[in-house]
């Protein structure tokens, strides 16, 4: 059964209850009281409940009794989110505090049509009750109080086996070069501490401990160390008396009952008399802690050995390892040939057989599925020993995920699922959640972050000012530091733009999320389960395929080939946070898109012939995301926009129709991601001018400004006024500046780039079809940026001094047909070192009249005759 983490929905319901509790309005008949009841009741249950999420649940019973409750508390999340829903809605469609006051006691009154409050307080007391009758099961269904035992253990307290330096695996392949390089690391003595300490990472299964073993039996190591060499196994629990105690239980031929006993002095005496000023290697084997202070605690008992002594560490985490040092040994899987022949070795398979039963081939595909992790293939290769010989056999093995396959606990998912049972709570539903995309999808954090806000997964702590997608991103960073994800790709601001989850990580995130997150294909092996959350398909006849709501929270339409919908209706999943539909050919959206009051993220990237968005869309008060990248036919934004005043992100890059931003964007200031804004037409009373964009803020990441060709000169005082500023965007990473490249009036394009000065901490500057002859001088005062990229400028003649700032990578000038010289900075006799000090990449095309760099000091043509050769 999946793991039931209640955590994030207790939090969401408890935040639901203060914020309607507290609120200064008149809740009539009852209401106030039932939502107090309530209250209580919560936070009578809900510290149990994250106890519970710290451990690991064993009892079948229990399990299903949380899972009970789990449900119960989602729906009274739902009917919580429609009351707060309705206060939010009326509170904007109001002006004035007296008039809010005035909408909330309408709302809670008797002669509000919508809901009675008699109506509202029973709902509410239905769901106390059910709750209650959920709760009081606990004693007689399992004596859940006075018996911890039912609860299942903390996860740092579960035993581990012990591992031992001796055991002998006769099924070792490919680790010779990886031997070869920590045993270098080990008989190099030549650090500046007496004694250094190495890292092994990896995955569960990789074989960390396998490769330690196989370092530690060597006899060049036996003899570098003169057989002072030492092995403990650390596992989860780090506690620093206990660890010093094994370590002299093993240096030291005292009797293990004294050990026992002694205290912590009289084991660091032990431990002293062993370590002081004599070369040894300590292995430390499956070590979690990623406390730093624990670790130098240790530490401190260590450091008095001779010079070129050593420390082995194994661990799964780089957050361990960066409480210990920076040098680390990452293990990685086996190759195809490796892990093909570690299958035929572990299913008692010769080569012939291979061949002559047409296997091959499907155990080419099977060890694909391990990503060369040697215990995963061990796994598989003893269950087919068993499975049979035939074709089909392997071929039914092939198409069933590892979470599926009945394992042993040293199999490979229950070494893993340690890896999950060791994440904080609030990591749980996170990880689970990415079960919803296929295998080796490219996972974008941005968007990771947004849907898991808009489950309510992600909790600010209090008093903490960092924004929700900052503290999302702490998140993604925790689960990557933990080896949940893989492949990394950073930009050039050193930002994470994508990842994978590891094969073996999606069957772990599917196996945890059990039946809350499911996916239905085309040929709807996999049912609709009752419970079920969230749902991901790549049929669209799943969008209407159900008769009621069914409490779905998430529902994502992935294809492989364009499809076409003409009409996008998704009324009956009236409880959706999260509606992701991306390259699905939709024309037209129904209007009863409104009705998901719920609806915290909505993604309908690359749908190119949807030409409109319903106005009914300004009814999605709770809306955060709005994805409209890439709807190439998309004409517009519709006005009711600006009511949503929850958005965060508006994505609206490659929607080449679009003339302009609705006027009123500027009320939008909670948004945080804003890639693109369009200036309008002078004569278009309904676009937005650039004023509305210094009202923005919080805007962070990139920034396209398209269509600057359309500020004339007549209207530069009205479209940009003496309050107008970009500085005032101080979290903006990269401002992009578009004009059209066609043949138009350039002559206020100086004026324009002038005013459009961004604050001085932007990273990324990039200028496409700049009429002017020369770019600002402020240009020469980001001393933070990173890159500038001037592209189509025909009208520049030269750029401003770039060669002292401190930052700058990379440099690109393409097409540039007026492009003389590049100005140098006063400070152009420095030394070498401060000239482009910092310059990795310059890229130059297409510039028939650039002379170079002018020289205003001699001493720099020859810093010149370097850059350009």
């Amino acid at each position: 059964m999946a793991d039931v983490v209640l955590g994030g929905v207790v939090e969401s319901v408890t935040g639901h209850l203060v914020s309607l509790v507290s609120q200064e309005i008149r809740l009539a008949c009852g209401v106030r009281a039932e939502l107090v009841k309530l209250q209580t009741t919560v936070s009578i249950i809900g510290g149990m409940l994250r106890e519970a999420d710290k451990r690991r649940v064993e009892a079948e019973d229990v399990k299903e009794w949380l899972k009970k409750l789990k449900e119960l508390f989602c729906d009274a999340d739902d009917l919580l989110d429609d009351f707060s829903t309705e206060v939010l809605r009326r509170r904007r469609v109001t002006g004035g505090v007296n008039r809010i006051l005035n909408e909330v006691r309408i709302f809670f009154s008797s002669s509000n049509q919508l809901l009675y409050p008699s109506e509202m307080a029973h709902r509410v007391k239905e769901i106390r009750e059910r709750i209650d009758a959920i709760w009081n099961d606990r004693s007689a269904c399992f004596r859940l109080e006075g018996n911890s035992n039912l609860m299942g253990s903390l996860v740092e307290s579960r035993a581990r086996p012990e591992t031992i330096p001796f055991k002998s695996d006769p099924y070792v392949i490919g680790r010779h070069k990886d031997k070869e390089k920590v045993i270098e690391f080990l008989l190099n003595p030549n650090f500046e501490e007496n004694v250094s300490v190495l890292p092994i990472v990896g995955v569960g299964g990789l074989g960390k401990t396998t490769l330690a073993r196989l370092v530690f039996n060597d006899d060049k190591v036996k003899e570098y160390f003169e057989m002072r060499l030492i092995w403990v196994c650390v596992s989860t629990d780090f506690h620093v008396e206990d660890i010093v105690r094994k370590i002299v239980r093993e240096c030291t031929p005292t009797n293990n009952e004294e050990i026992a006993n002694h205290c912590m002095n009289e084991l660091q005496k032990r431990l002293g008399k062993w370590v002081d000023g004599k070369k040894f290697l300590l292995v430390l084997d499956d070590v979690w802690n990623d406390n730093r202070s624990k670790w130098l605690e240790l530490r401190e008992f260590l450091m008095s050995g001779a010079k070129g002594s050593k420390i082995l560490v194994t661990t799964r985490y780089i957050r361990v390892v960066e409480t210990m040092t920076r040098k680390f040994h990452k293990l990685s899987g086996l190759s195809n040939n490796e892990s093909l022949s570690l299958l035929m070795q572990m299913a008692m398979k010769e080569e012939h057989e291979w061949k002559s039963q047409n296997l091959e081939k499907i155990a080419g595909e099977i060890v694909k599925k391990c990503a060369g992790v040697p215990l995963a293939i061990k796994t598989i290769g003893r269950l087919l020993v068993f499975s049979g010989s035939t074709e089909e056999d392997w071929l039914n093995f092939k198409d069933d995920d590892l979470s599926s396959i009945d394992q042993e606990e040293s199999d490979i998912m229950p070494t893993l699922k340690l890896s999950y049972d060791f994440l904080p709570s609030h990591l749980k539903p996170c990880f689970a959640y990415c079960s919803l995309f296929p295998q080796d999808y490219l996972l974008e954090p941005r968007e990771l972050v947004y849907l898991w806000m808009a489950q309510g997964f992600i909790n600010k702590p209090l008093g903490s000012k960092k924004t929700l997608e900052e503290v999302g991103y702490d998140y993604f960073r925790e689960l990557l530091s933990r080896s949940l994800f893989q492949d990394i790709k950073e930009d050039v601001y050193g930002d994470i733009m994508w990842c994978r989850m590891h094969d073996l990580m999606h069957d772990l995130a599917r196996l945890v999320a059990g039946k809350n997150c499911i996916t239905i294909d085309s040929s709807h092996e996999e049912r609709f389960q009752e419970g079920a959350r969230h749902v991901t398909t790549n049929d669209p006849n799943v969008l209407n395929g159900f008769a009621t709501d069914r409490r779905i929270r998430s529902m994502f339409l992935i294809v492989e080939k364009r499809i076409h919908i003409a009409r996008l209706d998704v009324s009956c999943f009236r409880s959706l946070r999260a509606l992701r539909i991306r390259r699905a050919g939709i024309k037209v959206i129904s209007r009863s898109i409104g009705k998901l009051k719920h609806l915290r993220s909505l993604d309908l990237l690359g749908n190119n012939e949807l030409r409109c968005l319903p106005n009914s869309i300004s009814r999605l008060c709770n809306l955060e995301s709005l994805i409209l990248t890439v709807c190439r036919d998309l004409e517009g934004l519709p006005s009711g926009i600006t009511k949503l005043v929850n958005l965060r992100q508006l994505s609206v890059e490659g929607c080449d129709k679009l003339t302009h931003m609705p006027r009123g964007i500027g009320k939008l200031t909670s948004l945080q991601r804003l890639d693109v804004f369009v200036v309008g037409e002078e004569s278009n009373q309904n676009a937005a001018g650039l004023n509305e964009l210094s009202r923005l803020t919080g805007l962070r990441k990139e920034l396209t400004i398209e269509g600057l060709e359309r500020v004339g000169s007549s209207s530069i005082s009205s479209e940009v006024d003496a309050s107008f500023s970009m500085e005032k965007l101080a979290d903006l990473q990269c401002l992009e500046l578009c004009w059209s490249t066609q043949d138009r009036d350039t002559s206020n394009d100086e004026e324009v780039l002038e005013k459009l000065r961004p604050h001085s901490d932007v990273k990324g500057l990039r200028c496409y079809g700049y009429g002017g002859v020369r770019l600002p001088s402020w240009v020469s005062q980001l001393h933070r940026i990173v890159e500038i990229e001037i592209k189509q400028c025909q009208g520049c003649r030269q750029l401003p001094p770039i060669d002292q700032l401190p930052s700058l990578k990379r440099i690109c000038l393409y097409d540039l047909r007026n492009l003389e010289h590049i100005e140098l900075s006063e400070s152009g006799t420095m030394p070498q070192s401060n000239f482009f000090p910092s310059l990795e990449v310059i890229t130059l095309w297409n510039l028939p009249k650039f002379k170079g760099i002018e020289l205003k000091r001699r001493m720099a043509i020859l810093l010149l005759l370097l850059l350009l050769c």
